[in-house]
């Protein structure tokens, strides 16, 4: 098995802490088994306002290097991040995007795609920042034999600085999963 995750937003999205999050639930595993992973941030002078994304490998076997070109899912939360990132999605992989930010629908045909309104989600648990969560729990409602729900919450318990924090977290974690059950795929299944 090998899943690469491309997460990628604006400054300050938390694109980069999703990359944490998703590869130390590898390593907590899913099921029993764990993980190699690797996760590659980029976000050199754009950490606030410009592109950053963290390229992310889940693997059984051992990991060659963290660089990819082509991978399973994206996770974007803006259209900058959509335009140059969709054509790296392998045919048949997964797009969760933040359509509150995002106004266009992917231009692929044979991928499944998942709009959900992020922000507005986020917002209403009364967290703003937890909309990338949000973004995490609709993908994991997805990819459950790559990552289920204890190994994420294992990634977020190390990436989260406080008790209050991660019970936001979990809540927002939760809140995707619920929506993303009730959410129909547009696109390729």
């Amino acid at each position: 098995m090998i899943e690469r995750i491309m997460v990628s937003g604006s400054g300050g999205d938390g694109a980069v802490f999703l990359g944490k999050t998703l590869s130390w639930a590898g390593m907590a595993g899913t099921a029993g088994r764990r993980y190699y992973t690797a996760g590659l941030p980029s976000y050199g002078p754009e950490i606030r306002g410009g592109t950053s994304r963290c390229a992310v490998t889940v693997s059984d076997a051992p990991i060659g290097s963290p660089v990819f070109t082509s991978f399973e899912s994206l996770i974007v939360f803006n259209d900058l991040s959509l335009e140059r990132f969709e054509p790296g999605v392998a045919p048949g992989g997964l797009i969760v995007l933040n359509a509150d930010v995002v106004t266009r629908a992917p231009a692929r045909a044979d991928l499944t795609v998942l709009p959900v309104r992020c922000s507005t989600e986020a917002a209403a648990l009364e967290s703003p920042r937890s909309m990338n969560v949000i973004a995490l729990g609709v993908w994991a409602a997805h990819k459950a034999h790559v990552l289920d729900r204890a190994a994420l919450l294992a990634g977020l318990r190390h990436v989260t600085r406080s008790d209050r924090a991660m019970e936001l977290n979990t809540r927002a974690l939760d809140r995707g999963l619920a929506l993303a059950r009730a959410l129909a795929p547009v696109g390729a299944r």
